[in-house]
């Protein structure tokens, strides 16, 4: 008897491909990319600046294209645009030599790729908006991805030149473009509270609150990020045991995203961000005391609660609150200003509060947390409405 599948089933097929791609990238330049740079004769600063700019790049245009994918009406044309760009693009990185060349190619793929995220997440909550899409456990294969991308990444470069590097990330472009030719089309047909919605959205005081308390979570993790090995290093835990806690964060953070939606199923929008502001203060508070490997061990289990449950609140923040017409600029505001300048920022500051206070920088992040808890109480008592 042949199987028979469901269309929600199947969709969810068409829809977790995009999610491993793009982390498939994501896991090959976080840690090899570098790697490449210096080997093109970059110096640490300049590396530092070519980094910085898919970030900025996010900040600037990912609401503009976000817009333009609700004034359009679709989700999944945009994504294959703008693959088909990227891929197109990275070519050149084989021609590239010299600092300036790399940093004007790194602006141009960053102002399509930092939009990627905003527009796959606002594609798949809105069909789960009408069918039955489990979004966490679609989403769960990009961290799944990562850690693959990661480690097999590191298998592929074993006894090959820095220069394969660029040849790994065009074939993870490639496998983008396909799987963005892959995703199900959503039209959505404009109406009048669509019209002026980013405006709109700038000038509602509880969404920017949202936006706020959303970036301050997100943006605590800054020093675990740029100083977290450094720390450990500093504290005697060697390479190979460093390596595991930070494996530890995300197999946790793929677990809770398995279960999210029977655990969370009661779950408000802002209680799973309350939850995420309340475990990255006890987790940041632990973390500024300089811990013990069985106690860091404890405590990065949290992270599957500091970064998942916050990254789901907010998800279901958009879905929840917002009307679809307007969900891809909500969206390219939540990636430009809690995940980009929020996140940004704290990560151009870490280095100088890491320098300064040493581990006793988890206290500063400790204190967004708190920043943000008063936040999640403000939205608890305020009695503004967004855009319903």
């Amino acid at each position: 008897m042949p199987l028979v599948f469901s269309n929600d089933i199947l969709t969810s097929l068409r829809l977790a491909p995009f999610y491993v791609a793009l982390f498939l990238i994501v896991g090959f330049q976080l840690p090899f990319w570098p790697v490449w740079l210096s080997f093109k004769g970059l110096t640490a600063e300049e590396i530092g600046i070519v980094l910085s700019a898919p970030i900025w790049a996010k900040i600037i245009f990912t609401p503009m294209i976000a817009a333009l994918a609700d004034y359009s009406g679709r989700r999944r044309a945009p994504l294959v645009i703008m693959s088909a760009i990227c891929f197109g693009l990275f070519q050149f990185y084989f021609l590239a030599d010299g600092f300036w060349q790399i940093l004007i190619l790194s602006i141009s793929i960053g102002i399509f790729f930092s939009s990627f995220t905003a527009l796959g997440d606002n594609l798949v909550l809105t069909l789960s908006r009408t069918q039955k899409i489990d979004y966490p456990r679609i989403r769960l294969w990009g961290s799944v991805s990562f850690i693959v991308a990661a480690f097999w990444g590191g298998q592929l470069l074993s006894g090959r030149s820095a220069d394969f590097v660029p040849l790994m990330l065009s074939a993870a472009f490639l496998f983008l473009f396909l799987c963005c030719l892959m995703l199900p089309e959503v039209r959505i047909i404009r109406t009048e509270t669509g019209r002026k919605g980013l405006r709109r959205l700038l000038k509602n005081s509880n969404f920017m609150a949202f936006l706020v308390m959303a970036g301050l979570i997100q943006g605590s993790h800054a020093i675990l990020y740029s100083s977290g090995t450094l720390q450990w290093q500093k504290q005697g835990i060697d390479d190979t045991t460093i390596g595991l806690l930070w494996a530890e964060g995300v197999i946790v953070e793929i677990i809770l995203f398995a279960v999210a939606r029977r655990v969370f199923s009661s779950f408000t929008p802002l209680r799973l961000l309350v939850l995420g502001g309340s475990a990255g203060l006890l987790r940041w508070v632990v973390m500024g005391i300089a811990p013990e490997l069985p106690v860091l061990v404890i405590i990065q289990t949290l992270h599957g609660v500091t970064f998942a449950a916050t990254h789901l609140g907010a998800m279901r923040f958009i879905v929840e609150k917002l009307p679809v017409e307007v969900s891809a600029r909500a969206q390219g505001l939540y990636s430009a200003i809690s995940l980009g300048l929020i996140m940004g920022g704290g990560l151009f500051v870490s280095g100088y509060l890491y320098e300064a206070f040493a581990s006793g920088a988890y206290f500063v992040m400790a204190g967004l947390c708190v920043g943000a808890l008063l936040i999640g109480l403000y939205l608890r008592l305020s009695t503004n409405k967004l855009l319903h």
